[in-house]
């Protein structure tokens, strides 16, 4: 979680859960609030909806979500590319090779 963008540069819209991920504005994102609640496999299973986000319009290498708090979560851009040709298996073990290597990362400093 962080603190609120500074009003003067907060933008609200809403973008839409997918099975791919967190569509707005043609790009897909991903959060910890959507992978522990996993969200993309509820939209894959059900059907889409839409959030309500806030951006920055010069940098949407990431979007927030809002919360139910004073905080929002923030998600980061997913590359289509690099996960081309990836079943489920390999992506989640992806993913636990990163949370890894961060946890040592962060172990060591």
């Amino acid at each position: 979680m962080m603190p609120l963008i500074s009003d003067c540069l907060k933008m609200y819209d809403f973008a839409s859960v997918t099975p791919l991920g967190i569509q707005y504005q043609h790009l897909y994102y991903t959060c910890s609030k959507a992978i522990r609640e996993r969200w993309f496999e509820i939209a894959q299973r059900d059907g889409g909806w839409n959030i309500r986000i806030q951006y920055t319009p010069t940098d949407l290498k990431h979007i927030y979500l809002e919360t139910d708090s004073e905080e929002l979560e923030e998600c980061r851009i997913v590359v289509r590319d690099s996960l081309q040709g990836l079943n489920l298996d390999e992506y989640v073990q992806s993913v636990q090779l990163m949370k890894l290597a961060k946890q040592i990362i962060k172990n060591n400093e």
